[in-house]
């Protein structure tokens, strides 16, 4: 598990590299469908804060006279705190959900990547449901942006996804949030449920 967080960090730091040179990670032909502006809203609100508060620390710690061996990691793990947000901030931009002829990719940052190979894929339409976080409720696999599902993939017969932290499920249904949702199941945006 440890070597799992450590990863993350790794890929965080590799989205804000990929987000500044703006490559995203998107194979040639397919197409890339948005989630990141359903929580980057709030996600930049809390990178401003952590870097507020890290200079702030900084600032009073200095002008109470702290010593630098104090100061100096708690500037560290201020900076660190700020680079994570970043990444999230990061990943979420630059790992959309993809369509390709072969699959279609449900991903959530650098902490999940479902690819669904599209001949078992039975049913798509749009779904209304409200989350708070990402989880397994029975067959179905629940994948939030901003505390909201609004895209239903349902499929001919179980795959077996890994989740974040390495536990992995059998799943059937696969509710996610897409900025475009006929776009995330391979239709003109004109197009309602199949």
């Amino acid at each position: 598990m440890i070597v799992r967080l450590l990863r993350f960090e790794v890929d965080g730091l590799v989205s804000v590299g990929r987000w500044l040179l703006r490559r995203p990670d998107v194979p040639a032909g397919a197409v890339a469908v948005p989630y990141a502006k359903a929580q980057n809203p709030l996600l930049t609100v809390f990178l401003v804060v952590q870097v507020v508060e890290t200079v702030g620390v900084e600032l009073l710690l200095r002008g109470l006279g702290v010593p630098e061996a104090v100061r100096v990691p708690l500037l560290a793990l201020g900076v660190y705190g700020s680079v994570m947000v970043a990444g999230m901030i990061a990943s979420g931009v630059v790992r959309p959900h993809v369509v390709t002829g072969a699959e279609l990719r449900v991903r959530l940052g650098h902490y999940l990547d479902v690819r669904v190979p599209v001949e078992l894929i039975e049913g798509t339409g749009t779904v209304r449901g409200y989350e708070s976080s990402l989880k397994v409720d029975g067959e179905r696999l629940i994948v939030p942006v901003g505390s909201q599902t609004n895209t239903r993939v349902t499929l001919r017969e179980p795959i077996t996804v890994t989740r974040p932290l390495g536990r992995t499920a059998e799943v059937r249904v696969i509710d996610f949030y897409a900025e475009s949702p006929p776009a995330a199941v391979g239709r003109p945006s004109s197009a309602h449920g199949r």
